[in-house]
């Protein structure tokens, strides 16, 4: 691929951490650098000075301890503080308990684990209980973690205050609706134009898996603005899944997700940057960050426009179809295999494989 990370080795999963590190932006994924088929997870890692083209480097993350012995090193995220670039990920064990542990490193390649790992584990006990996917983000003078949960088939998102990043109170439940399913993934909760975002992965189509919502938290709560359908999606796409997102040095919000095709055999890749803001309308929109815009168009050979629909077409089958009453603005990225179609300035987005 072009424009697209797609690791090279084995099988790539979700990224799970997108973070600004000595100056150089580093990507982490989940993968299985032994088979192209899912396996015990690692954690890969790219590194990029642009945000378009990736150099790969060692595995980051292997699964080595007795709290790892199961499905091995999960997502979670990546932050920078004090000079070190710390992971936290969800740590599952051979018993299939899910737990969340740290590492951290000085340079950006070697990491070490925290001897006391895991460093937060569920704060409740039973069956099928569901504990993934740790966000890390600052909040005043703290650090703050969200992390995906699930208990008696209740969709949850759980928060965590530190000081130092390894010892973690719990703050309580900060969302909970078994509207979502059994469990949220890929929570976040950070800000867009100064203004707070909540961002989670459902485990049902609503009508897409990844939502986002507007409104305010206070270090405690997270008060949406609509109370009543809080969430909304802002890519449609059924093959976009487990987004990260980071805010570099000049205050963008980027956003980083796997695309993932089941009608390609489960091929898959890392989508192009994005970066989220609030448009001239108050809607939170999505546009590729501007190093990858000279790589767009405002037309594709997949795309059209026919008798009022929107259609995404590939040797003569119709992938996508939506109606519109005029043709609306595109931005398109077209690499191999896949398309992504930014709509109205990123009001609405489509990102799928081409099959």
């Amino acid at each position: 691929m072009k424009y697209h990370f797609a690791y090279r080795k084995g099988w790539l999963g979700n990224p799970c951490g997108l973070v600004l590190f000595k100056n150089r932006y580093h990507l982490f994924f989940q993968c299985n650098p032994e088979s192209s088929k899912f396996g015990p997870l690692h954690w890969g890692h790219a590194v990029s000075d642009d945000l378009v083209f990736w150099e790969e480097l060692p595995v980051a993350l292997s699964p080595e301890m007795p709290y790892e012995s199961g499905y091995g090193c999960r997502s979670g995220s990546a932050v920078e503080a004090d000079g070190k670039l710390w992971l936290f990920y969800n740590s599952v064990s051979r018993d299939n308990s899910e737990t969340v542990s740290a590492a951290w490193s000085e340079d950006g390649i070697s990491f070490t684990r925290y001897e006391n790992n895991p460093v937060v584990r569920p704060p409740f006990e039973g069956a099928n209980i569901k504990f993934r996917d740790p966000f890390v983000f600052r909040y005043g003078g703290s650090y703050m973690m969200a992390v995906g949960a699930g208990s008696s088939g209740i969709a949850k998102v759980l928060l965590y205050k530190s000081a130092d990043l390894l010892n973690w109170e719990y703050m309580g439940e900060l969302f909970s609706d078994t509207k979502y399913g059994s469990v949220i993934e890929s929570p976040g909760i950070f800000e867009v134009d100064g203004r707070w975002v909540f961002m989670i992965q459902s485990e049902k189509h609503m009508p897409t898996k990844v939502l986002f919502a507007d409104g305010d938290f206070d270090g405690k709560r997270f008060i949406f603005n609509d109370e009543t359908e809080p969430f909304f999606p802002v890519d449609t796409g059924d093959e976009f899944l487990n987004p990260v997102t980071f805010e570099d040095k000049d205050g963008r919000r980027i956003l980083m997700s796997w695309l993932f095709s089941t009608k390609m055999s489960g091929s898959s890749s890392i989508s192009c940057p994005r970066e989220l803001f609030f448009d001239l309308a108050d809607r939170l929109v999505m546009l590729p960050v501007h190093e990858v815009r000279d790589f767009c168009a405002n037309e594709s050979r997949f795309v059209s426009y026919d008798d009022g629909r929107l259609n995404i077409r590939f040797e003569g089958r119709t992938l996508f179809s939506k109606a519109y009453a005029s043709l609306p603005e595109l931005t398109v990225l077209e690499d191999v295999g896949t398309v992504e179609l930014f709509i109205d300035g990123g009001r609405e987005n489509i990102s799928m494989f081409i099959c």
